[in-house]
């Protein structure tokens, strides 16, 4: 996976934001971050790259799971609805771990869920975790159709 392949966080926690971009940092992940403040934001994101097909699709999306407008969930549950994003890999990055949501998280499509750690240190074993799923997982072409 190159290096500038886009990732989109959709996060509404600044700080969680901050925390994240510091452990992409600390790890080299170099790949282009965009932002959506919530679950609304991150499909207006993803639904003009399928209404402009020269702008590529993300590597990887990053939800959290309790946002504003649109949930992780219901933002996850669109995405597995459009054919181009079937295949864009998924994680949820959640600060709660309930057995049922991690369940229903993956019932929606998810390919991994993430517990949001406390400190710096520990969202460095994230980054990296990303990391290698960027550069070691083996994506599905979806089709356009």
């Amino acid at each position: 996976m190159s290096a500038t392949a886009t990732i989109l966080l959709a996060e509404d926690d600044e700080l969680d934001v901050m925390l994240l971009r510091r452990a992409f940092a600390s790890v080299e992940l170099n790949n282009p971050l965009e932002f959506a403040h919530d679950g609304q934001h991150a499909i207006e994101w993803l639904e003009q790259r399928l209404r402009q097909p020269e702008l590529p699709l993300p590597a990887l999306v990053l939800l959290d799971l309790k946002m504003p407008r649109r949930d992780g969930l219901q933002t996850l549950r669109w995405m597995r609805s459009q054919s181009p994003l079937r295949c864009v890999p998924a994680i949820i990055f959640s600060s709660s771990a309930h057995r049922h949501e991690v369940r229903r998280a993956y019932e929606a499509g998810a390919n991994a869920f993430l517990v949001k750690p406390p400190s710096l240190a520990e969202r460095a074993e994230v980054a990296r975790f990303i990391k290698h799923w960027l550069h070691l997982n083996q994506v599905a072409p979806c089709d356009a159709g």
